[in-house]
């Protein structure tokens, strides 16, 4: 499967279900003393250069907001809230928030 295939095939988060899911966002606030988390917030019209090491062993959920992660070969992938992603080891040049709010992004990884 190519990576425009699977760009095809993303599919929107459903909306929460009333009374039984949260909209708080995607982890829960208590992660445990063996877990580091770190929360990035990107504006509008903004970009995070991709640095590897960054992103080595990190969980990373998409809480708010889009997210387009540019590879350096120019291919762009949109991720949405409530995506869950593996960003080690990818040839991506940078993360961007093309929308009109910001993209908070929680990562959780081990201590």
């Amino acid at each position: 499967m190519t990576t425009e295939d699977r760009a095809a095939d993303h599919r929107p988060m459903p909306p929460p279900r009333p009374g039984t899911d949260d909209d708080s966002g995607g982890l829960p606030p208590q992660i445990g003393p063996r877990f580091r988390r770190r929360t990035l917030r990107i504006e509008p019209g903004h970009s995070r250069p991709y640095l590897a090491p960054e992103w080595r062993d990190c969980l990373v959920v998409i809480e708010s907001g889009e997210v387009d992660l540019e590879a350096v070969s120019g291919v762009r992938h949109t991720c949405r809230r409530g995506d869950v992603l593996w960003l080690a080891g990818l040839d991506l040049r940078c993360l961007a928030n093309r929308g009109e709010q910001a993209v908070v992004i929680t990562t959780v990884s081990r201590r």
